[in-house]
């Protein structure tokens, strides 16, 4: 079985084992330098109550026996001391004054004055020695005196520490290698059970969710966006059904009234007005299929990222103005009355044709869900450093659940639909990519007694400014 180091399983364990490891070696490295430090200034601390001890023994030992040499004094202490000790009295010349039978060799003086007690590590038969010299006053004069312990024990004691920490560091290596795996195994289960479960998901089958247990960590998050990007998917496939049924079926109709329409026109001689009425049918056919077209052209416009948009200073009246009185007699035909309120030289830098055409989208969705005798208005207004656009109208309204969802592509309140007064679910989410590439915002609200308020509010520019840059 191969390593695939790209494993995130893989990767996690040996991030694992390698802390594991730096941890326990500077567990070992600092246990070893801390347990030698330990012994050593045990021992240090030990001689130095010894020389003490020493020192208050030769200025007590001539009241017991008077005139006895310091060297009978000198042995009559280390008849008291372990065989293992050593000790070691010259003149400062050299001259020795006593030395340990049990020495098996002199122990060099370090060079030093040794004012102070010296220690030093000395190596005599096959032992270790910690030493201490100090210049000492015995019987009124200086004297060069040395002590020294075996450290064998000591030694004794760090070789074994050593010796079990490198036989049990490779069992501990395993021990993290396996505990390593185990954990990274159990961490990104879940992960594998969510892979799992999404690929069986397919395109007829999007209503399914991903499992998500109340862990309350990052894996629980991440199946949490798993579900709502599915969710999200679920709503465009279904609308893009909608839109590619709707869309046929408007494209049929369109097709089978021109073909009926160029059938029965040519079917027998006809005369010029009746020539003229079939052209015209044609006509209202090819101009809505393309308006149709054009949503779908707008709606593929904004899917892409990188789009952007020509800036020039728009005058926000002349477009109200100019877009009203396009669409003033769809509003006489159904008997409403069209207010328009709008203040003069209120300027922004955008497209003049996609603001037209938001205008456009914003205003034919008032009059097509206003009924007749019903009343629409607009207007247009300076707030701040903002131009605030309002369109209301008395119409059906919107429910309020449906609100947060009326700008989604594909997406429409009534799934049924007719050629003269229903949409291809298009049209507010066109006008919701218009504002955003305008840096704009674009709310709605229900009226207050009915309909529906649309609120744009676009960041101004001076008409100064607008002028001087057109």
């Amino acid at each position: 079985m191969s390593l695939n180091l790209r494993s995130l399983r893989v990767r996690l364990c040996l991030w694992y084992v390698l802390l594991s490891m730096v941890w326990m070696s500077a567990l070992g490295i600092f246990s070893y330098i801390y347990l030698s430090h330990a012994l050593a200034s045990s021992r240090e601390q030990t001689m130095q109550r010894r020389e003490t001890r020493m020192i208050h023994f030769i200025k007590e030992e001539p009241f017991l026996a008077p005139g006895t040499p310091l060297a009978v004094q000198l042995h009559h202490f280390m008849l008291v001391s372990p065989d293992t000790d050593l000790l070691e009295v010259s003149r400062l010349d050299g001259t020795p004054i006593y030395m340990s039978p049990n020495g098996g060799g002199r122990i060099p003086w370090t060079g030093d004055a040794c004012k102070d007690p010296c220690f030093n590590i000395v190596h005599l038969d096959r032992h270790t020695f910690r030493t201490l010299q100090h210049i000492a006053d015995l019987e009124g004069y200086p004297v060069r005196l040395t002590m020294a312990g075996v450290m064998d024990e000591h030694y004794d004691i760090l070789k074994m520490v050593e010796t079990s920490y490198l036989i049990f560091l490779p069992l501990m290596l395993l021990a993290a290698i396996a505990g390593g795996f185990m954990l990274s195994h159990r961490a990104l289960e879940p992960v594998d059970r969510i892979t799992r479960a999404a690929r069986t998901l397919g395109i007829h089958d999007l209503h399914r969710r991903l499992p998500i247990g109340a862990t309350g960590d990052e894996l629980q998050r991440l199946a949490e966006a798993w579900n709502e990007l599915l969710e999200r998917l679920e709503r465009a496939v279904k609308g893009l059904t909608q839109l590619t049924s709707d869309v046929s079926h408007d494209l049929r109709t369109t097709i089978t009234v021109m073909l009926a329409t160029t059938q029965l026109a040519l079917s027998r001689p006809r005369s010029n007005q009746e020539y003229r009425d079939s052209l015209q049918t044609i006509m209202e056919e090819c101009q809505s299929t393309a308006a149709l077209l054009d949503d779908l052209l707008a709606a593929a416009r904004a899917d892409t990222p990188q789009q952007q948009i020509e800036r020039r200073p728009v005058d926000l009246s002349d477009v109200i103005q100019e877009v009203c009185g396009h669409l003033l007699a769809r509003t006489e035909m159904k008997h409403q009355q069209l207010t328009v309120s709008s203040e003069d030289d209120l300027w922004i830098l955008g497209d003049a044709s996609l603001i037209r055409r938001l205008v456009t989208i914003l205003l034919d969705n008032a009059i097509k869900y206003t009924g007749e005798h019903g009343s629409i208005a607009i207007e247009l207004r300076a707030s701040g450093t903002a131009h605030i656009l309002e369109v209301r109208d008395t119409g059906v309204g919107i429910p309020q659940e449906e609100m947060p969802r009326i700008f989604d592509r594909f997406y429409r309140i009534d799934a049924s639909r007719n050629r003269s007064e229903g949409g291809n679910g298009l049209g507010l989410a066109i006008a919701k990519w218009i504002t955003l590439a305008h840096d704009a915002t674009i709310h709605v609200e229900p009226g207050k007694t009915s309909g529906t308020v649309f609120q744009v509010r676009f960041q101004s520019i001076p008409a100064s400014d607008a002028i001087q840059v057109a």
